[in-house]
């Protein structure tokens, strides 16, 4: 059993309409407190007053400030891109992950080359430069669930103290959304934040993260 207050800013953090729109001060308090009211009841197990709701929401209001309370304010040390690039997908087989280690060393790849891997339960990823897709085919010897060319790479560096900061990622991706572009990929390190699209959007993303 929760409290008014934790239990509306639990709802409210959950909704990043509501959040944003109490954060820029055009929502209207009463109305959201009604929309929210059998949520508030059923965490806190009790009745509750709407006037709780909307106190909760008013304290809500000045201890978020004006900020977007989910949006980072990231600074990008670099930006770097690859292209073409092409997106290979194999099953998950024995014989696949008997010769991941080796893929780096058979594909002879070099600075400039793109070459990453992900291992989910069922299949392996292989995302790479164009010319270097035949090697990887070749190495594995297997035909592959799903080969898409086409793909271009962005990778946005970043200083180590945004590491374990909340919402980096989907800071940096919601300029992605907000442009309606799809992402075939999302890759991250200690340090950067790779994303892996159509390449014919290669030059409107660059220009999200310079602005």
């Amino acid at each position: 059993m929760l409290k008014i207050q934790p239990s509306v800013e639990e709802i409210a953090y959950a909704d990043e309409e509501a959040l944003t729109a109490l954060a820029l001060d055009y929502m209207n308090l009463s109305a959201y407190a009604k929309r929210i009211h059998k949520l508030v009841e059923k965490a806190t197990k009790k009745p509750v007053k709407l006037t709780g709701i909307v106190v909760a929401l008013s304290r809500l209001h000045k201890k978020v400030g004006k900020a977007h309370p989910l949006i980072q304010d990231i600074k990008i040390n670099t930006i770097t891109t690859k292209s073409p690039v092409c997106e290979l997908v194999f099953e998950k087989t024995p014989q696949i992950l008997a010769r991941l280690s080796s893929l780096y060393e058979k594909t002879k790849t070099t600075a400039d080359d793109f070459l990453a891997m992900t291992l989910s339960t069922s299949e392996v990823t292989v995302i790479c430069s164009d010319k270097l897709k035949q090697a990887v085919l070749k190495h594995f010897s297997i035909k592959p669930a799903l080969i898409q060319e086409g793909l271009a790479t962005i990778g946005l560096s970043l200083d180590p103290k945004y590491y374990p900061m909340p919402n980096i990622t989907f800071s940096l991706i919601r300029r992605i959304a907000r442009e309606r572009i799809p992402l075939a990929e999302t890759i991250t390190t200690h340090t950067e934040i790779i994303f892996v699209f159509a390449e014919k959007n290669l030059a409107k993303i660059v220009e999200l993260f310079r602005t």
